[in-house]
Formats: C-alpha cells, sequence, structure tokens
C-alpha cells in the first residue's frame, strides 16, 4: 500500500482556498436572516479536519491562535461579512508550504 503524503500540495490548498470564499459568501446573506453563525461552525469544523487529516497540527500556539481567532470573528455578526476564514486559510496555507520550501523560516514570528 503508498504511503500517503502529508502536508498540503498545490490542489489541496486551491479546494481549500474555494471552500472558504464559499462558506464567506454563504454566510453574508445567511447573517441576515441571523444564522450566520452555523455557517462558522461547519467552516472551523471542515478545516480542522481537513488540516488534521493533510497532517498539520493545531498544538502550535500560532496555528491555534490563527484558526481561533478566525472563529471568533466570524461569530460577530457585522464582523462576519469578511473574507475572514478566505485570509485564515490563506495565511495557514502559506504558512505550511513556507516552511516545507525553507523548513528554518517561520513567516508568523512571535
Amino acid at each position: 500500500m503508498p504511503e500517503e503524503k502529508k502536508g498540503l500540495d498545490n490542489i489541496t490548498i486551491a479546494l481549500m482556498i474555494s471552500v472558504a470564499l464559499f462558506y464567506d459568501i454563504l454566510q453574508v446573506p445567511l447573517n441576515f436572516i441571523f444564522i450566520g453563525w452555523l455557517v462558522t461552525i461547519f467552516a472551523f469544523l471542515t478545516f480542522y479536519v481537513w488540516f488534521k487529516i493533510r497532517g498539520l497540527s493545531f498544538a502550535t500556539p500560532k496555528r491555534a491562535m490563527l484558526m481561533g481567532g478566525g472563529f471568533f470573528i466570524e461569530l460577530v455578526p457585522l464582523l462576519s461579512v469578511l473574507p475572514v476564514w478566505t485570509l485564515t486559510i490563506l495565511i495557514l496555507a502559506i504558512d505550511s508550504k513556507v516552511k516545507k520550501i525553507v523548513p528554518g523560516l517561520d513567516i508568523m514570528k512571535k
């Protein structure tokens, strides 16, 4: 049985960003009927599981803060119209790619 590749490849990143855009766009009209928070919960669970399947851990404080911060910002009704999920996923994906290419470099420094 071939060993699964861990980490994010370009296709996975493109799919993740597309799904994040979908969630951000879907949330805008649902905020008008006060159920946009449901999208936030589904988005968080989707990306958490997706990153875990691909081998990225949220045990690091930086990743946990970024993902948790995106979650809490999306819960605020007026702020949830911003594309926070897309930005969060983009930053996490770029961070993982940079760490894969240049192991010692960390774009999210303290």
